[in-house]
C-alpha cells in the first residue's frame, strides 16, 4: 500500500478505531491511543494494546516508547491496574516505594499513595504471582525489589500465628538474596536473619536436631545468610545499603505488622 493510498484508507476510518493505530506507529509516530486511552468518549484501550504488541516490527525504541506512554495515560486516569498491565508487556521494571518517579512497585497498587494504602496483602499477592510465573521460566529471576515486601507478608503470618509458613517465605527471600551474590541489601538482610531466628523452630525438621542445654540449630540457609551478613559487614562497615529499597519499606513494615487484621486473605 503506497502512502497514499494509506492515507486514503485511514481517512474513512474513525479516530478511535485500532487500525489508526497501527498506521500510526507504522509511519513512525506515537498513536494517538497512547495519549487519548481511557476517555470514555475514546473507548476500550485494550484493542488498541493488543495490535501493538501483535505488530512488534519496526523500531523497536518506538513501540516500547508507545506502551509505557499508554501506561503513563492511564495511570494518569486513575486505571492502575490497565497502567500496570501495560508496563509488564513493555518490560519495565519494578521499582522502589520511595522513588516516585518509577513506574510501578507492587502490582495494582499505587506507590503515589501512603504506604498504609500501598503495600497491601492482596497487592503483595499479586506481585508475587507474577514473580513465580517468572520464575517457573528462569529459576534466578526474582524481583529485587520485591524481596522486602515478601518479608512484610511474612510478618503479617508470623503475627497471625502462621509460623511455618512464614518461615517458608523466610527460605525464599534468603535464596533470592544469596543468588544475587554481593548485591544483597545489608538492612534487609538484617531483618531477614532477626525474624528467621524467631521462627526457626517451627521447622519440624530443626526440631530433630536440637539437643537439649546446647545451642538451638539452624536451617542451613539461615547459616549461609549469616555469613553473608558477616562478608557484607567486613566489606561496607557502617553502610546502611540504598534507602530506596529495604529502609524505607522495612520501617514501614514494622509499623503495618500486627495491625492489619482485615487484610490478610489466605
Amino acid at each position: 500500500m503506497t502512502e497514499g493510498q494509506q492515507r486514503c484508507f485511514t481517512s474513512t476510518l474513525a479516530l478511535n478505531d485500532p487500525l489508526q493505530t497501527l498506521f500510526q506507529l507504522m509511519s513512525g509516530r506515537i498513536p494517538q491511543a497512547a495519549t487519548c486511552c481511557g476517555d470514555k468518549q475514546w473507548g476500550d484501550w485494550r484493542p488498541h494494546l493488543a495490535v501493538i504488541l501483535s505488530n512488534p516490527g519496526g523500531d523497536r525504541e518506538l513501540y516500547q516508547h508507545t506502551i509505557v506512554t499508554m501506561g503513563d495515560t492511564l495511570a494518569g486516569k486513575g486505571l492502575v491496574e490497565a497502567a500496570h498491565f501495560c508496563y509488564l508487556m513493555a518490560h519495565v521494571p519494578f521499582g522502589y516505594y520511595t522513588v516516585k518517579t518509577d513506574h510501578l512497585a507492587l502490582l495494582g497498587s499505587s506507590h503515589s499513595q501512603e504506604f498504609l494504602k500501598f503495600a497491601t496483602t492482596e497487592a503483595i499477592q499479586r506481585t508475587e504471582i507474577f514473580e513465580y510465573c517468572q520464575l517457573l521460566g528462569d529459576p534466578k529471576s526474582f524481583i529485587p525489589s520485591f524481596q522486602v515486601y515478601k518479608l512484610l507478608y511474612a510478618s503479617r503470618l508470623a503475627d497471625y500465628g502462621l509460623a511455618s509458613q512464614a518461615l517458608h517465605y523466610c527460605e525464599a527471600i534468603g535464596t533470592a538474596l544469596l543468588g544475587q551474590g554481593e548485591s544483597s541489601h545489608p538492612v534487609l538482610l538484617v531483618e531477614l536473619i532477626k525474624l528467621a531466628e524467631r521462627l526457626k523452630l517451627s521447622d519440624p525438621l530443626v526440631l530433630e536436631r536440637r539437643r537439649p542445654g546446647g545451642r538451638d540449630p539452624e536451617p542451613d540457609w539461615l547459616v549461609q545468610l549469616r555469613g553473608r551478613h558477616e562478608e557484607l559487614q567486613q566489606k561496607v562497615a557502617g553502610d546502611t545499603g540504598d534507602p530506596r529499597s529495604a529502609h524505607s519499606a522495612i520501617s514501614g513494615a514494622r509499623k503495618t505488622t500486627g495491625t492489619q487484621t482485615n487484610e490478610l486473605s489466605m
